[in-house]
């Protein structure tokens, strides 16, 4: 019985294992120094979805010569997105967005760092999404929430997500004072 229990025990520890690792596939990209590298793309939403495990946002992005390459970026987990208020609604496919991503050794992939979504109207404020997973009280979200006002449309208790409005002229400041595409989300801006 004792090694039944035994051998039962490891075959469920070694699935687990195996199970836990393929969800927890994000490998990212590291410079020389072992760091995580960033990237900043500029496109248009093609996807973009609160599903199991994480959320999932889908990127075309154009390059010079016209060709469209689709960006999938990760999310948080589908779990913690809906506990704090991130809904299937809250960016439309054609939007356009600037978008920071943790890159991955995959080509073309990355995970959210940050999402700018750009109004329709001139006149009409942008929406910064910022997630920054179990790490929310950072240099970052508190500069942000000195500058700019709250969306209103999460649930922040949790300090890991926020959503913010930026008019024209604040983000015209973010990036005088922050160099660099989007130097306001990153973790030691230029």
């Amino acid at each position: 019985m004792t090694t039944f229990r035994l051998r039962s025990s490891l075959t469920v520890l070694a699935a687990w294992s195996l199970g836990a690792s393929a969800h927890h596939a994000f490998d990212p990209l590291l410079d020389a120094e072992g760091e995580q590298t960033f990237a900043v793309i500029d496109g248009s939403v093609r996807v973009f979805r609160i599903v199991n495990p994480h959320g999932a946002l889908i990127v075309n992005v154009t390059d010079e010569s016209g060709a469209t390459t689709p960006w999938l970026i990760e999310l948080n987990p589908a779990t913690q997105l809906a506990r704090e208020g991130w809904t299937n609604d809250m960016v439309d496919a054609e939007d356009r967005v600037t978008v920071a991503v943790a890159l991955s050794r995959q080509h073309n992939r990355g995970r959210l760092r940050a999402l700018l979504v750009h109004p329709d109207d001139a006149e009409a404020p942008a929406r910064l999404l910022v997630s920054y997973g179990i790490r929310g009280d950072t240099p970052v979200m508190r500069r942000l929430q000195e500058r700019l006002p709250g969306c209103g449309i999460l649930n922040e208790e949790y300090g890991r997500t926020a959503c913010f409005l930026v008019d024209a002229a604040a983000l015209r400041d973010l990036e005088q004072e922050f160099a660099g595409p989007m130097g306001y989300v990153m973790d030691n801006p230029e």
